[in-house]
Order: structure tokens, then sequence, then C-alpha cells
């Protein structure tokens, strides 16, 4: 059986928006799964852009260890400043950005999901549960 707030996510993608409330308990529970998954497995993947209309690819989903502050560091996904020289930069987690990007960050998660179990799947941790999982993940956004 699949996890509620997977499924809650997965109807919300492309249909009217849920409350703002519901989204951003399920993006928590989803911010925890996927920190587990991917402290498993050290992947890293530049996801889909969640910029803003006037600056459509200043900021990207990505799976990576991000520097959260001086003492917390940690594997996961995170809403990224893109910039060429300085890399990706953790912004925000998937529940705490604005109402204007919740929607952007809703919808993008087939294609992070998509890409996550791709670039996993091409990893050295292929055979791993965490990845078997993440598959699992992406089927269920892409139905």
């Amino acid at each position: 059986m699949e996890s509620p707030h997977l499924i809650f996510l997965k109807n919300a993608v492309g249909s009217k928006p849920a409350s703002s409330a519901l989204l951003r308990d399920a993006l928590h529970r989803l911010d925890h799964m996927l920190a587990d998954l991917a402290g498993d497995l050290h992947v890293p993947y530049a996801g889909p852009y969640v910029g803003l209309k006037h600056t459509p690819q200043q900021h990207q989903l990505c799976v990576a260890e991000h520097q959260w502050s001086v003492q917390e560091r940690g594997w996961g996904v995170a809403i990224c400043t893109c910039h060429p020289v300085h890399g990706w930069r953790a912004e925000w987690r998937l529940a705490t950005v604005s109402r204007e990007r919740l929607p952007l960050i809703v919808n993008a998660l087939p294609a992070l999901f998509t890409g996550y179990a791709a670039t996993a799947g091409a990893s050295p941790a292929a055979q791993r549960p965490s990845t078997r999982r993440i598959h699992e993940i992406a089927d269920l956004f892409a139905h």
C-alpha cells in the first residue's frame, strides 16, 4: 500500500490547488522520505526548474548533499539557486516555499522522480532498495 501523502501529491499534480496547509504537510513528509532515500544513495541530480515567471531558470529542484546551516548538512531535495559559478545553493525545503511557488513544486514532482529514478538507475547504487523505491514513486507519479 502506497503512502497517503504520495497519493495526495500525485492527485494534486495538474489539478486545482489543494489547501496550502495540506500540500505543505504532504511535502514535509516527502522531504523526510527523500532525505532518507538520497542519504542512502548519495546520487546527485539536477531536476526541473521551478523559477517564477520573471526568472524561470533561476531555481531548480536538486537532490544533493545540502549545507543548510553551519551545523546542518545532509542529503535530500531542495529548491536551489542555480549559478554557473557557484553551482547549487539550497534556498528552501519543499514545504517552505512561497504560496506562489507551491503549485510549481507540486507540478514538477513527476519530472523530478522520473529523472532521479533514471539517474539513480544508471549509478553504482542501481541495485539498492532505495533505488527501487525511487522507481516505484516515479511509476506512481507517471500514471
